[in-house]
This record gives C-alpha cells, structure tokens and sequence, in this order.
C-alpha cells in the first residue's frame, strides 16, 4: 500500500475513499417448484470379477564399492534379485 506525500497532505489533500454501500434496493427471492413425476428405481445387482496375476522377473543390480578403498580392491559385482509384479484387474457388470 502506497502511503500519501507529505507534502500533499500539509496542503490538506487527503487520499480519496472508497463510497459507501446503501442497501436501499433489496432484492425478495421468489422459489417456484414445479411437481415431478417420480421414477421407482429397479432393483440392480453388479457383478464384479476380479482377476490378479503374480509375475517374477529376474533384476540384475550392480553392486559398487562404497569407498575407494574398496573401489581399488574390489571389482564391482552384479547380482540378480527376484521381483515380484502383481497385476489386478477389475470388470464390473450390471445386471438388472
């Protein structure tokens, strides 16, 4: 917020003001229903298969050295780990 210049308001200049909000006008709200026809909902069931499938994959990690030490007398060594990927799948079906 920019403050007024000193100067400005020795000579009585003052900085201009928001007006004032009157609420003189104010406004009714009128709420107009409409009757509706009203739909029974059928009785549904959903049938949901659910398939998971479990694959292992061999990885192959390389395993360095920590320090260099280590790094000037031991060689790098690569190491394979088993991974384990679960895959699920969901089919939803609606029957009435």
């Amino acid at each position: 917020m920019e403050l007024a210049n000193p100067f400005l308001l020795a000579l009585g200049w003052t900085m201009p003001r928001k007006p004032k909000k009157h609420r003189t006008d104010e406004v009714e709200e009128v709420i107009v229903t409409k009757p509706l026809m009203a739909v029974k909902a059928k009785p549904t069931t959903e049938v949901v298969n659910e398939k998971k499938v479990i694959t292992t994959e061999p990885e192959i990690e390389i395993r360095r050295p920590a320090t260099l030490a280590q790094a000037l007398t031991e060689p790098a060594v690569a190491v394979v780990k088993s991974r384990k990927r679960v895959k699920r799948t969901t089919h939803t079906r609606r029957v009435a």
